[in-house]
């Protein structure tokens, strides 16, 4: 009974007292789970994919899985958490909306079966986003290399912390 109803309790409400960088993580794990579970089924592949984007202590990965999971059990559609991360960065982060949704097409692609449904929810979360480009061979390349860039600045970022 208790899970049930912890299962019902908006994800964006209960983590709402973090810090805004958590959140825009937590944001990021939701929406990576949504396009994940898009296809019908949510593998542990895609799963490790996931705790491979987001930088982490090995200390905090159980605690990123609790999220993960609770992603998955969540019934919101991908937009709604679409519509609260942007509302949260406002017009910030461009480039950071951007990544996003290089990273939500990489998932997309990790299981090697990219759906019309995950196709359907990038497009959407680019919309509320703002991201103007079209999921085209270029935007692909574009989507590559923002991953690539932005991995490398969260790594560099982290291991400065960590040091």
């Amino acid at each position: 009974m208790i899970r049930s109803i912890m299962s019902q309790i908006d994800l964006w409400e209960k983590y709402h007292y973090e810090s805004k960088q958590t959140i825009c993580v937590i944001g990021v794990l939701i929406l990576a789970t949504k396009i994940c579970q898009a296809d019908g089924h949510f593998s542990e592949r895609e799963e490790s994919e996931i705790l491979s984007i987001v930088p982490h202590e090995p200390a905090q990965r159980n605690t990123l899985k609790k999220i993960i999971l609770e992603a998955s059990n969540d019934t919101n559609p991908i937009t709604h958490h679409a519509l609260n991360l942007k509302k949260l960065l406002k017009d910030d982060q461009p480039d950071f909306l951007e990544f996003i949704i290089a990273v939500l097409y990489r998932l997309g692609h990790t299981d090697n079966l990219y759906s019309q449904d995950e196709d359907d929810d990038i497009r959407e979360v680019s919309k509320i986003f703002g991201v103007k480009r079209d999921l085209s061979d270029n935007f692909k390349d574009i989507a590559s290399n923002l991953f690539l860039k932005f991995t490398n600045l969260i790594k560099k970022k982290t291991e400065k912390i960590n040091a």
